[in-house]
């Protein structure tokens, strides 16, 4: 990733992958990400890499000495360093805080201007006093209609709570669409946070889902497999970026 993206920084290594979903360094080292999200899962200690746990798998493996606040800790640590690590996972190659799309590219293809101005509420005048308060009830009710009305066995109390639960979806997706609208850096915030999210799920599936390997099951892999493979990944893409740029007569050889 650092020699594709040709610095250090992770902010620069985000900023490379704007664009498509095809940009993301994902699809550029598949054999990089596979090895990376092999050695954070052991770093983590993450199932089938608990190693730590195995030698004392009593109740809670080598935290079975403690309990309460002490405990907590030890759990709330955990579950920090699987979101640290899903993070720097996104990061690196999943085009952090990007969106899978280019939405700007989407707009000039169908021609569309996002709206720049805001709506003077104060030219509503005693309007704005009606919709706010007759506004969310008159919706409530609408939402809770069609459902009183093909239910007849339904009470229209409990379709009430259907449409309340509905109008509440619905504000959530308008703020969430005026967010997106006014504040670019609330679009990046939710697409980094969703993809860390899968991740953090996903390590938490391997743990219900994967047996725990033995340590010279894991050292051997390790030796044996990831460290050639991860050499051998770094030469052949030195070997294709130098190639890239001859072709490109950057360089000369």
């Amino acid at each position: 990733v650092i020699m594709l993206s040709g610095t250090l920084s992770l902010n620069q290594i985000v900023v490379n992958q704007a664009g498509w979903f095809w940009d993301w360094y994902v699809f550029q080292q598949p054999l990089a990400f596979v090895i990376f999200f092999i050695a954070a899962t052991a770093e983590g200690n993450r199932t089938p890499f608990d190693l730590a746990e195995a030698d004392s798998e009593i109740v809670a493996g080598f935290a079975t000495e403690y309990s309460g606040m002490r405990f907590g800790f030890f759990f709330f640590a955990e579950y920090v360093s699987v979101f640290v690590l899903s993070a720097l996972t996104v990061t690196l190659f999943f085009g952090g805080w990007n969106a899978p799309v280019d939405g700007n590219e989407i707009l000039r293809w169908l021609n569309l201007v996002p709206p720049s101005g805001a709506i003077d509420l104060g030219s509503l005048g005693l309007g704005l006093l009606f919709l706010i308060a007759l506004g969310p009830p008159v919706l409530i009710v609408l939402l809770a209609l069609p459902f009183w009305m093909l239910r007849s066995d339904r009470s229209f109390l409990r379709s009430l709570l259907v449409g309340f639960l509905l109008f509440n979806l619905l504000v959530m997706a308008a703020v969430g669409v005026w967010l997106a609208i006014n504040f670019e850096a609330a679009i990046g915030l939710f697409w980094f946070f969703a993809k860390t999210y899968f991740f953090v799920v996903t390590f938490v599936w391997m743990r219900g889902t994967l047996p725990r390997v033995r340590i010279d099951q894991l050292m051997g892999f390790a030796w044996k497999w990831l460290l050639p493979a991860s050499v051998l990944n770094l030469f052949i893409t030195a070997i294709a970026i130098l190639g890239a740029r001859v072709i490109r007569g950057e360089l000369t050889l």
